[in-house]
């Protein structure tokens, strides 16, 4: 029977041999989801909070986000980007 010990170094070197740039490139994508989660999170807790404050004090809430222009998301679709996509 062979005796086989994994260390933690000999597996960083596999894992950037199989991976290489891609590592990083993933990472750095998943960091850029992470932000755009929390953003979506924090407008969210926004829109909640302006409803809760207009409702208690009997006022109509205001359409206070700016609507996005279509020529810009036309052109964006044309593209072949996400127009959804800040």
């Amino acid at each position: 029977m062979v005796n086989m010990v994994i260390s933690i170094p000999s597996v960083r070197k596999i894992v950037r041999l199989i991976f290489g740039n891609n590592w990083k490139k993933s990472s750095m994508q998943m960091d850029i989801l992470q932000k755009r989660i929390r953003q979506l999170e924090i407008s969210e807790k926004i829109d909640e909070a302006l409803y809760e404050w207009y409702s208690e004090q009997g006022r109509e809430v205001p359409q206070w986000k700016k609507p996005k222009e279509t020529w810009w998301r036309e052109y964006l679709i044309d593209l072949g980007l996400d127009p959804n996509n800040p």
